[in-house]
């Protein structure tokens, strides 16, 4: 595995123009395609189940696409490294149940004092530090058991339409063979002319026109606080932003958690003003941006981010239209489309999890209790697989240490008497 260090300076605009390339440009695309086209839809359960106008929706999405590429731009160019922001997706899923009944003005009032605590909680050095010490085994399994249900809705999707999947897989199989850098863009290809052909494009109306964000001036209440405010930072942390290292460390990546986690905790402020929930590290989308396809060298990789904030700016400055225009495809290109994107990294988490910890249970119990789905105390699996894998490991370091020490005593010569 390959250790990218810390950029001794930015890059300036002139070097991401030398590091850039048509391929991380691409690639970029369908990071934010992939995520345009999945967690948004959320964004209207949300509304229909709290009764938001349409201009609300389009604000939450204008806050969480825009703001997005700015830190996503800002991040990878100081860095040098694929850093992707992101909403928080496992937020957007408590908010479809837990937003109804409280009023807008409040609930803004609540995003506003998470993205607080996320940037005092971001200068909290034990917090950082756990982060940092994840085994990467463990970070590299708890991203496998994230990225598979994207594999299996893309197999689901073949026994839906197996024509249309069908021609996808097959072009990119083909295209990884003889240009694989270039697969997943054939995916796209094929995705959207096999599905003309088949007659599977949707027939809606598409207008172009610019998305206006409307600021919502903050109320704060207890029960908002209570019950919005102090999930949504424990969502942010236990479902993004630690998933979110465990990929870059997959990837080979380490960067120092602080500073990201300001940066969005920050980020977040500006969201909330316009409706709009946590920002947070991507982990889902991070393994496209960070992965072979993005460009051949890890040290040029951060410019596929670059290029994914680029296009998280334009898609959401016209978040109607780009919306509209998603909505032509049918639901199983777009699921084809992320599975076979995300295929090679699973095939690495699993190999780097499963390969470089053998004979021990804590990568399994990772895979296993992430993968279950359970939320206990409103918390999602992937907290408590990390938390049952890093409990798994700390037991079986002991109990080593304690073999290894009696083996060293049984081992010493027995003094003979004089």
């Amino acid at each position: 595995m390959h250790t990218t260090p810390v950029a001794p300076r930015p890059a300036s605009l002139r070097q991401f123009w030398q590091d850039s390339s048509p391929q991380a440009a691409l690639t970029g695309l369908i990071a934010i395609l992939i995520g345009f086209a999945g967690p948004t839809v959320l964004v209207y359960a949300v509304a229909d189940s709290a009764h938001l106008d349409s201009s609300t929706v389009m604000s939450w999405v204008w806050g969480s696409t825009v703001l997005c590429g700015v830190v996503t731009i800002s991040l990878s160019l100081r860095t040098r490294m694929p850093i992707l922001s992101t909403w928080s997706t496992p937020g957007i899923a408590f908010l479809a149940t837990a937003l109804p009944g409280i009023p807008f003005s409040q609930a803004v009032g609540a995003f506003l004092i998470s993205a607080v605590l996320v940037v005092l909680l971001g200068t909290f050095r034990p917090l950082t530090r756990l982060i940092e010490r994840i085994p990467t085994p463990l970070a590299a399994v708890l991203n496998a058991a994230i990225l598979l249900p994207f594999g299996f809705r893309a197999v689901q999707a073949f026994g839906r339409e197996p024509a249309l999947v069908g021609l996808m897989i097959v072009a990119y199989f083909v295209l990884r063979r003889y240009s694989p850098r270039w697969a997943v863009a054939g995916v796209l290809v094929a995705g959207v002319v096999g599905s003309a052909a088949l007659g599977l494009l949707h027939s809606a109306p598409v207008h172009l026109a610019l998305t206006v964000p409307q600021v919502v001036a903050p109320q704060f209440s207890w029960q908002a606080t209570l019950n919005l405010a102090l999930p949504l930072t424990l969502l942010a942390f236990t479902g993004q932003f630690v998933p979110g290292f465990a990929t870059l460390k997959v990837a080979g990546y380490n960067p120092a958690p602080a500073p990201i986690i300001r940066a969005c905790g920050v980020a977040s402020v500006g969201a909330a003003l316009v409706g709009c929930h946590n920002l947070t590290l991507a982990a889902l989308l991070a393994n496209i941006v960070s992965g072979p396809e993005a460009h051949p060298d890890p040290a040029r990789r951060y410019t596929a981010a670059v290029w994914a904030g680029v296009f998280y700016i334009v898609l959401g400055l016209c978040a109607g239209t780009f919306l509209g225009l998603l909505a032509l495809l049918p639901s199983e290109a777009i699921s084809a489309l992320a599975g076979l994107a995300l295929l090679a990294a699973i095939g690495t988490s699993l190999q780097t999890g499963l390969r470089e910890a053998p004979g021990t249970l804590a990568a399994p119990a990772v895979l296993v209790v992430t993968l279950s789905g359970v939320s206990l105390l409103g918390i999602g699996a992937a907290f408590w697989g990390i938390l049952a894998g890093l409990a798994l490991h700390a037991v079986e370091e002991r109990t080593a240490r304690a073999r290894a020490g009696a083996v060293a005593v049984t081992s010493q010569p027995t003094k003979q008497p004089t």
